[in-house]
């Protein structure tokens, strides 16, 4: 008879600063945010399922409009990451010109309830048909703490999505609008999801 104890490799504990680099994902739940940040039109969060983690994982899409003199937004950074967002998980819909989320007929909605209902996987049991770029990202409040981002950008999972993808990120990077930590640093203590003030990614 066995003396040592049972435990299956599927039960081992998996930590968010194992999963980085491009990832497999689902997404499972929306949260608004936008309450808590006068500055924030936008403030959606993404609650990510990865492939084989048992950890979520927020990608947070973030940002102010810009605006014309009569107060109609226009072509800007959270413009641009919205749509490339909405464009990923098949949503029609988007802000009219004053920046009020409406859906594919014109009609105003609530965004994440809208999203919730319509553009989730299955919790229990998660489709991971995105996918997504994490990375470590110093903490702005606090630099001795390093957090496991997501680039606020999500891809099919698919060749060609990958390849998009990872066209994306090797350019946001040569812009250095991305503030890596480069893997195998030991000044940090890693934490999941970051701060709430790291999640607006400047940039396109």
């Amino acid at each position: 008879m066995s003396v040592t104890r049972f435990r299956p490799a599927e039960l081992e504990k998996s930590t968010g600063s194992n999963f980085l680099g491009f990832v497999e994902c689902g997404i499972v739940d929306y949260e608004d945010r936008s309450d808590q940040f006068d500055w924030a039109d936008v403030y959606i969060v993404a609650v990510l399922n990865l492939k084989d983690s048992q950890y979520p994982q927020e990608m947070r899409i973030v940002g102010s409009y810009d605006r014309e003199p009569n107060g109609n937004i226009t072509t800007c950074t959270l413009l641009k990451r919205l749509y490339a967002f909405f464009d990923a998980i098949g949503f029609n819909g988007g802000p009219n010109v004053q920046g009020e989320m409406v859906d594919d007929k014109g009609e105003s909605i609530d965004i994440v309830d809208y999203l919730n209902h319509n553009h989730v996987t299955n919790v229990l049991k998660p489709k991971h048909q995105h996918l997504v770029y994490l990375y470590k990202e110093v903490g702005r409040n606090d630099p001795s703490k390093t957090y496991t981002v997501a680039f606020p950008r999500i891809a099919p999972n698919t060749p060609q999505g990958r390849k998009d993808l990872e066209g994306y990120i090797n350019f946001m990077k040569s812009k250095n609008l991305i503030k890596e930590v480069q893997q195998g640093s030991t000044n940090n203590t890693v934490e999941p999801n970051g701060d709430m003030d790291n999640g607006a990614v400047k940039g396109f």
